[in-house]
């Protein structure tokens, strides 16, 4: 039979472990919209000779949602970062007016005004206007093209320089978690901002977790490991020698090359977009401006000029495809020289010979080199823009929709439920105004013995 002492330290038990779970629930309330927080569930033991006492808080964390939280969030940030690119691109290459393909209608048309008009000053010089229009078009989006992939560059340096933050503070972390729990000491907290920087360096290179037995974990990402036992990764990002991005990781001072192990995380998206999508097109942008830098030269350079001269480029020549965008301009000797555009076959038909300036203005419907009319090269090269935009948009909208499942299932494991909260908490205060009722009850005891015993 329970003494009057004995049901004291039984009432006092009892306050004591509903007090700390309270504790324990106000806590998951004031961390409900914390991210990263994952709820605490207070564990109520009972003790030998009655009463209860909690003995901890044990985290709900479901290591199977996390991993699928992590890795779909890393293809997110990838998607988003190659479709803000890309949109970027699209107004660069395709903007509402004077683009490419408008500048080279300008000049098919001026050619077609020049073969009525071939010896008008003014309209030879309204042609060689046009042309220098067209040139600078292809010119201006070439280095637009240019400074943007710089731009990437930057945003990739960026994003290894906020990695290597989070890498060196998960070290801290980690040896804070595995001293905490040696000492037997709750380290929740610790692990909750761990596990935040995990997900951070998730979304910008990837990232696997492996947990080791004493609380700390092994970090891989883009192929190798990025943090063990205490000690970071360094990344690094360059250009190799063909321009492309160049992603290294420092262990131990051991520089190991995973660029081709970066998939996901924005680093991944910066890469793709940077490295093929916007590459890609300036080689298609190359392609174009040679095509038609040529077949407008190779008929130009047969015309006769008003001086009975021939054998002159319209545009400067380029010996290579590459850069022949950004390379694109009048030759030199046109410039300010209308009287030098080659409009007639035969000298004998100056002033007034216009077969060449026919010739010139019917590549507006004939094909240039490459097999298609100058509008549907640059036709193709927009609409090819469009589907990337589109195709980069829906993988975005995609992997949010993923994102959002890996979430809700990870807040269904992990995360905390205000309703279900509130209800604990009146749980709680009721076993701890019961309590309470107990040390009054027996309080009351005690009194009525010591006034008998008096």
């Amino acid at each position: 039979m329970s003494s009057l002492f004995g049901i004291l330290a039984v009432a006092r038990d009892g306050v004591m472990a509903q007090t700390a779970a309270l504790d324990v629930t106000g806590q998951n309330v004031a961390g409900a919209n914390t991210p990263g927080y994952v709820r605490r569930t207070p564990v109520l033991e009972s003790v030998t000779g009655g009463g209860v006492v909690m003995s901890g808080a044990v985290r709900s964390f479901d290591r199977f949602t996390y991993a699928q939280l992590i890795d779909q969030s890393g293809r997110l940030s990838s998607a988003t970062a190659r479709a803000t690119a890309i949109s970027d691109v699209e107004a660069l290459v395709t903007p509402g007016a004077d683009h490419i393909g408008d500048r080279a209608d300008a000049l098919f048309n001026a050619f077609h005004e020049l073969t009525v008009h071939p010896s008008d000053t003014a309209v030879r010089s309204a042609v060689l206007s046009s042309a220098e229009w067209l040139a600078s078009g292809f010119a201006e989006t070439a280095n637009g093209l240019d400074a943007f992939r710089g731009e990437l560059t930057t945003r990739a340096s960026d994003v290894a320089t906020e990695v290597n933050q989070r890498l060196n503070g998960i070290a801290t972390l980690d040896k804070g978690i595995i001293e905490s729990r040696g000492r037997g000491e709750d380290a929740s907290d610790l692990i909750d901002r761990r596990d935040q920087m995990v997900r951070e360096v998730a979304d910008r290179v990837g990232a696997r977790v492996v947990e080791s037995p004493n609380g700390g974990i092994t970090l891989f990402g883009g192929g190798t490991v990025l943090y063990e036992g205490g000690r970071a990764a360094q990344l690094d990002v360059s250009l190799d020698t063909n321009g492309l991005l160049k992603v290294q990781a420092n262990r131990n001072g051991n520089l190991i090359d995973i660029t081709s192990g970066i998939q996901t995380g924005t680093l991944a998206g910066v890469k793709q977009a940077r490295d093929v999508d916007i590459a890609g097109l300036q080689t298609s942008l190359d392609a174009y401006a040679k095509d038609i830098a040529d077949t407008i030269n190779a008929i130009h350079v047969t015309g006769f000029a008003l001086d009975g001269s021939t054998g002159r480029n319209l545009f400067a020549p380029s010996a290579t495809v590459k850069g022949a965008a950004h390379a694109m301009a009048l030759d030199p000797a046109m410039s300010g020289h209308p009287e030098l555009l080659g409009t007639a076959s035969s000298s004998t038909d100056l002033p007034g010979g216009n077969d060449i300036a026919v010739k010139l203005a019917d590549l507006a419907r004939n094909p240039i080199n490459g097999g298609s009319t100058a509008s549907e090269r640059y036709a193709a090269i927009a609409s090819g823009v469009g589907q990337l935009r589109t195709t980069t948009d829906s993988e975005e909208a995609m992997r949010q929709d993923t994102v959002a499942t890996a979430t809700a299932l990870r807040e269904s494991a992990s995360g905390v439920s205000t309703d279900e909260e509130m209800i604990h908490l009146q749980q709680y205060q009721r076993a701890f105004e019961a309590s309470t009722r107990v040390l009054s009850t027996i309080n009351a005891l005690f009194d009525s013995v010591l006034s008998i015993i008096r």
